[in-house]
Formats: C-alpha cells, sequence, structure tokens
C-alpha cells in the first residue's frame, strides 16, 4: 500500500474530541449515593469492630457486551464505506487485598490482567467487498479503593467500594486482512490512564472456607483509551485509487459481573503474629 497509517492524524482527532457521558454520570451519582448512605450506616456500628484484619483473594470480572454505557464512536461512514468497531465480550481476572480497618470499613487493592475483545468490521456495497476480524488488545490494572459494610445477617455482608484505577496499556495492535485490502492499527493515547471504579456486591463469610463474593463494577476512564485507524484500499495496483482512512475512538468504560474468593484468615492468629513482629522490633532497639 502506498501511504502508510497517519499517527499524527489519530492524535489530533483524539485530542480534539470530546466525549459525553449522560448515562455514565447517571450511573455514577447513583453509586455515590449508596456509597453516602452506607458511610452514614458504617460509621453508627464502628464500634463493633475486627480491627486489622488483612486477606488475601482472587477475582475472575467478565465484562457485558453492549450498548449499556457510553463506549466511544463505535461506527463511521464514509464515501459509502462502513467503518464498525464493535465492543464484545471481556474479562478481567486477578489477586485482591483488603484490609479492614474495622468491622465495616476496608480499603483494597492488588493487580488485575484485563482483556478488551473487539470487532472489526469494514463494508464496500458498490465492490460488493465486507471484512470482519475479532481482535484484543490487553492491560493491567491497579486499583485503590474504599469499602462499606453493612452485615445483613450472621455471615452476610453488602459492599460497596469506590475509588481510582491505574490503566496500563503495554502495548498497540494491528489487523491485516489475507487481501491486503484493509489494515487496521490501533494506538493507544498513553501508557497509563487513570479511571474511576464503583462496585456494590454481597459477600457470604464462613467460618472456615473463606468468604464468597458477587457483585458488579463500573470502570469508567479518564478520556479516550485507544484510536483504531483503518485503511482501506480495494484496488492498490490502480492507478486512480486512493486509500480510504477512518478512525474509530475507543474508550476504557466497562460494566463487569464480579466473582471473587477470599481466602480463610483467622483474626486471633493474624493478631497474634502482628504482636509478636512488634515485639521482636521493640527487642531490637
Amino acid at each position: 500500500m502506498r501511504h502508510p497509517l497517519n499517527a499524527s492524524n489519530y492524535t489530533n482527532k483524539c485530542t480534539a474530541r470530546v466525549q459525553l457521558y449522560n448515562l455514565a454520570a447517571q450511573t455514577m451519582n447513583l453509586i455515590y449515593k449508596h456509597v453516602l448512605v452506607l458511610l452514614l450506616l458504617a460509621a453508627t456500628y464502628s464500634c463493633l469492630a475486627q480491627k486489622n484484619l488483612t486477606s488475601f483473594g482472587i477475582t475472575y470480572k467478565p465484562m457485558i457486551a453492549g450498548s449499556l454505557i457510553n463506549e466511544g464512536d463505535p461506527q463511521q461512514v464514509e464515501n459509502n464505506i462502513e467503518y464498525t468497531t464493535t465492543k464484545l465480550f471481556g474479562y478481567n481476572a486477578g489477586m485482591v487485598i483488603r484490609h479492614n480497618f474495622t468491622k465495616m470499613l476496608a480499603v483494597e487493592t492488588g493487580i488485575g490482567f484485563t482483556k478488551r475483545n473487539f470487532n472489526l468490521d469494514v463494508k464496500d456495497p458498490s465492490k460488493n467487498y465486507s471484512f470482519s476480524q475479532d481482535y484484543g488488545v490487553i492491560g493491567y490494572e491497579i486499583p485503590l479503593q474504599g469499602l462499606v459494610y453493612v452485615q445483613l445477617s450472621k455471615q452476610i455482608f453488602m459492599d460497596a467500594s469506590f475509588g481510582f484505577v491505574a490503566d496500563i496499556l503495554p502495548s498497540n495492535v494491528a489487523v491485516l486482512s489475507e487481501d491486503n485490502r484493509v489494515l487496521m492499527e490501533g494506538k493507544r493515547k498513553d501508557w497509563i490512564i487513570g479511571a474511576l471504579t464503583a462496585n456494590i456486591g454481597w459477600e457470604w463469610r464462613t467460618e472456615k472456607a473463606g468468604a464468597f463474593y458477587i457483585g458488579g463494577t463500573y470502570h469508567r476512564t479518564f478520556g479516550d483509551m485507544y484510536g483504531f485507524l483503518m485503511q482501506y484500499e480495494y484496488d492498490a495496483n490502480d492507478p486512480n485509487s486512493r486509500p480510504l482512512l477512518m478512525l474509530n475512538i475507543a474508550n476504557g468504560n466497562y460494566l463487569t459481573l464480579d466473582l471473587r474468593y477470599f481466602f480463610h484468615v483467622d483474626p486471633k492468629e493474624q493478631e497474634l503474629k502482628r504482636n509478636e513482629r512488634k515485639s521482636g522490633r521493640s527487642k531490637n532497639r
């Protein structure tokens, strides 16, 4: 192909674009209200605290595909050629570290591997040509969020959390059709992007088998994450032919179903080990 992808064109369009997040804002406002209510309830019951308990867990979060949230600009049409980038099901999996300050207040962090899947689709009705291919982009997440609990029964707790996430994007992505008519290059906006995260769910805390959790997470990035620049030329050998460049923008917003498991921790044993470490440091002084 005679004309390579124009990265500056992608950058200019990305920086100039202003995203509207109407539905996303409504979702965040609703979660804010629930978190505030839970904070008030937690302050009331904090006297029942089991302090300084740290637990470790694993998490798997399948992403919900569809148009429930603002996901960027999925479709462009130019010269009767249609270029569509559709977000498919993806997932996030990793480990979680939770530290409970009281029985009702905690903080969480960890690291997760994320794969966002997309479908590239190009249609040229005038040439009766179409091309479609799935592809994925990988990333890593490091969250930091505060949690509030409401005890519903002896072993059932309702959780709500809110915080920030560092989205780390290690690489770009590219797709080339076998007939060399379609070339798509996906460029990340930056190698690290900030995001807000909010979560609500329920967990069952057993006496010896750990804790089982189910809930949902809303993840909203600060701006665009990827620009998918597509170059299409039906016949590169035709001297009158010119390649067509089209750009689709994708942010990193997603909704997930959360599945977590926290390993069993004995509060008395953990407190005993903590006191032994403190005692050892005191003797060394």
